[in-house]
């Protein structure tokens, strides 16, 4: 509780400012918006601080008596968590909606986070073209492939399954970076046949 001659001075400046603003609020609405200013949680004592200047509490034998009575037969708008502090029952509604939105954007980090990277897409591409078409009359689709590499800019990848098609794989697949797909094949590709590496582009590609 406020007591010092020094804190009530500073309080009486703190009304007069708050008139002169014509911050007109009854006593009751005082005490919600100081709580409002304080974040929905706050001791007892910034409370009287936040609240004074913003009501006429001379109607008051005490004040800080009444500011508490509010407080506790506020039953609908205050709540105590714990001796000393009070909080407006629609923090705790505020505080559930932004841990609900806290979950959703973790939600949605690791949502993205399991989006393959274009390495890694490229990198299954040329593992299953390598499992697939082994055999020689298969070997026009992996050259299919390979075109279709180069063309969406994936040099190493066609390169290296050009490698594979001579005989003179490299020991390893090295690739560079470690980005998101944003390339866009259109019309450039007939189709995509049955199977995950069915791929034919189009003859007239220049």
């Amino acid at each position: 509780m406020v007591s010092d001659g020094k804190s009530i001075r500073k309080m009486v400046l703190l009304r007069t400012f708050a008139q002169q603003i014509r911050v007109t609020m009854n006593q009751k609405e005082a005490v919600i918006e100081a709580l409002k200013k304080l974040g929905g949680r706050a001791h007892l004592s910034d409370i009287y601080k936040f609240a004074y200047p913003l009501a006429d509490w001379s109607g008051s034998q005490n004040w800080q008596n009444t500011l508490r009575w509010y407080l506790q037969k506020g039953t609908d708008t205050f709540r105590s968590p714990k001796r000393g502090w009070w909080e407006l029952l629609s923090f705790q509604e505020e505080i559930a909606s932004r841990d609900k939105r806290i979950k959703e954007l973790e939600e949605e980090v690791a949502r993205l986070k399991a989006i393959k990277t274009e390495d890694a897409f490229v990198i299954k591409i040329v593992d299953v073209v390598k499992k697939r078409f082994r055999h020689k009359s298969e070997r026009n689709k992996a050259v299919a492939v390979s075109q279709l590499m180069a063309f969406v800019g994936r040099e190493d990848a066609s390169e290296n399954l050009a490698e594979w098609l001579d005989g003179k794989e490299k020991p390893f697949f090295a690739i560079g970076g470690d980005y998101v797909l944003n390339k866009h094949v259109e019309n450039e590709i007939d189709k995509v046949e049955a199977g995950a590496t069915g791929v034919s582009i189009n003859k007239s590609e220049k």
